[in-house]
């Protein structure tokens, strides 16, 4: 009787049980890398495990390596990847195969390549995102987190100044999660952040825009005497004091509303610095004092020696609605511009709002396209700076489509 070696009975097994052999299997998972390599094809991989200088990945059900220079996005120190791999860890992303060898088995993955979709961040709505850098004035933070990593690295600067107190900057470290508010874009379109109250405007620097411009000024007067005020029902001011001013401002009275000229930001804290120039206003307010009888009022300079009649218009036209005119000109380099002339006189700039829709600056430009030269629209005036009046038009529905 002739015995069946052990290597032959282990063929047959598998054969009838359908069951592939190590050795086998593991070939053809070789064999369809290699294939996936020779094609350029990208392919999904999961990372498993974390090292020096690069993650473990399953790609493909075999081992493979990828280093932190070729992931998906990048950042300025390798700390920062091991501070978000906890978040990253069993997550899919797409690369192709990099190097491949098969003896010794190597695969190295290569993530650079376009798989993530737009972020679609909404002002003022808040996020999660990982600290994955603290330095002395901020820390960077990275909020890709909060769309489960489908848009990639999203990462910001978050300003100390931003926090909602001093304790809490210094409390947070690396690899922190923390709720953090998206307050807009800033000139140079980088994401900022705060968990403070204040406006907008003081995180992105739109605020400085105001500076030159002269606005109405909210008086709020205590019991106490003590006045603060308030620039467009929203701005903490502080009114620099003359002792000419400085009579005035004693008969203020509680909800007077002032025009002053904004003439510096205060950012650390927050405050609009005003110069209030309109010797019409102010003498009205000092005459608001009964002068005792036989007295001889020694009156000050007029407005008319102070102060341009052009500024006493703006002044007046303030918080009103006026007629703007399109004026459609080609300029020197025979690009048509659109303009606005506010009462047939001053220059204007021109704000849109819809209290449904949000106008951005792809809507606003489309309208401007088709408006047409010599239609007359209204519009209510905002504020003025020297060359300027600024006015807005508040589109109805219909109207804006």
């Amino acid at each position: 009787m002739k015995l069946t070696g052990w290597e032959t009975l282990k063929l047959k097994f598998k054969k009838i049980l359908n069951i592939p052999g190590n050795k086998t299997y593991l070939s053809k998972l070789i064999d369809n890398i290699e294939k996936q390599y020779a094609e350029n094809n990208s392919l999904p991989f999961i990372i498993t495990e974390i090292k020096e200088k690069g993650f473990i990945v399953k790609v493909a059900k075999l081992t493979g390596y990828i280093s932190f220079y070729h992931m998906p996005w990048s950042y300025e120190i390798n700390d920062a990847w091991r501070a978000i791999f906890p978040y990253i860890k069993g997550k899919i992303f797409f690369g192709k195969i990099y190097q491949f060898s098969k003896e010794p088995q190597s695969i190295i993955i290569n993530g650079e390549i376009p798989q993530f979709k737009k972020p679609e961040l909404i002002e003022n709505n808040e996020y999660n995102g990982i600290i994955v850098k603290k330095i002395n004035y901020g820390v960077f933070v990275d909020i890709g987190y909060s769309f489960k990593w489908e848009c990639g690295s999203l990462v910001s600067l978050f300003h100390k100044s931003n926090f909602e107190t001093t304790e809490f900057f210094e409390k947070v470290e690396i690899g922190e999660v923390i709720e953090l508010k998206f307050r807009g874009y800033n000139e140079k379109e980088q994401l900022i952040f705060s968990n403070k109250t204040d406006p907008n405007e003081w995180f992105t620097g739109e605020i400085g825009k105001l500076v030159g411009q002269i606005l109405p000024v909210n008086v709020l007067k205590k019991e106490s005497q003590i006045i603060s005020y308030l620039v467009d029902n929203k701005y903490k001011a502080s009114l620099s004091i003359t002792e000419h001013i400085n009579e005035a401002v004693r008969y203020l009275k509680n909800g007077d509303i002032i025009h002053c000229k904004i003439v510096r930001i205060l950012n650390p804290m927050k405050i609009l610095q005003l110069r209030w120039e309109s010797e019409s206003e102010i003498e009205e307010i000092i005459l608001r004092n009964p002068l005792p009888e036989n007295t001889i009022y020694k009156k000050y300079n007029t407005i008319q020696n102070r102060v341009n009649d052009d500024v006493v218009e703006k002044l007046n036209l303030i918080g009103k609605t006026v007629k703007v005119e399109i004026i459609k000109k080609k300029d020197r380099f025979g690009i048509l511009r659109t303009k606005y002339l506010v009462e047939d006189k001053y220059s204007g700039k021109l704000n849109i709002s819809n209290e449904f829709s949000q106008t951005g600056k792809k809507e606003i430009k489309q309208i401007e396209k088709n408006l047409q030269n010599g239609e007359i629209i209204n519009c209510k005036v905002l504020s003025f700076n020297k060359k300027l009046v600024n006015i807005k038009w508040d589109l109805k529905d219909n109207e804006l489509f």
